[in-house]
């Protein structure tokens, strides 16, 4: 593997030049920077390029991503709290993942207190282009979201969620098929 020479700033915490560096950085550059930043990756993870990261004060140690586990090009991961990528897991291009709500000065606050949660991504699970994961939601093992799904509460092992807010989908067997091929109604 060929070094990569971490900049100074990246040492200093300089957060913004270190989410400039992560949307322009390679493979190797995205891995070395999040591992400076304290994040807990996996030797065999995979990460690809142009990933934000918010929130990420004073470290990334809120991130932890398991072996096996991919990590899709341009996601935005926000770390306010806790976020778990487990073993084999997939987390598709483009997928926002927020562990946090705040409604600010606005009057919305008085009826939306801020929120902080953890996002969890058990083994195997896959999630699909552009989904979106609410604070405090569990992706269940094994468990499918659908390409732009948003995710507002816990999905079971062995499920599929799609739509906005996602709701669960059944599988049932085509009239004919062979017991692996399954039809989504």
């Amino acid at each position: 593997m060929i070094g990569f020479l971490v900049p100074f700033y990246v040492s200093v915490g300089d957060l913004s030049k270190i989410n400039q560096l992560l949307l322009r950085s390679g493979l190797q550059e995205t891995r070395a920077i999040l591992t400076q930043m304290e994040a807990n990756l996996a030797p065999d993870c995979h990460i690809e390029n142009h990933l934000f990261i918010h929130n990420g004060r004073p470290n990334y140690a809120n991130l932890s991503i398991g072996s096996r586990a991919y990590v899709g090009k341009d996601c935005f991961f926000d770390l306010s709290d806790r976020i778990i990528i487990e073993p084999g897991a997939v987390v598709a291009m483009r997928v926002t993942i927020l562990t946090h709500f705040d409604a600010g000065a606005s009057q919305l606050s008085q009826r939306l207190p801020r929120v902080t949660k953890p996002v969890h991504i058990h083994a195997g699970a896959y999630v699909g282009t552009g989904a979106v994961l609410l604070p405090g939601v569990n992706i269940g093992e094994g468990a499918v979201i659908g390409a732009g799904a948003v995710v507002t509460k816990d999905t079971p092992s062995g499920s599929s969620f799609v739509g906005v807010p996602a709701r669960e989908i059944l599988q049932k067997k085509a009239r004919g098929a062979p017991d692996s091929m399954v039809m989504i109604s």
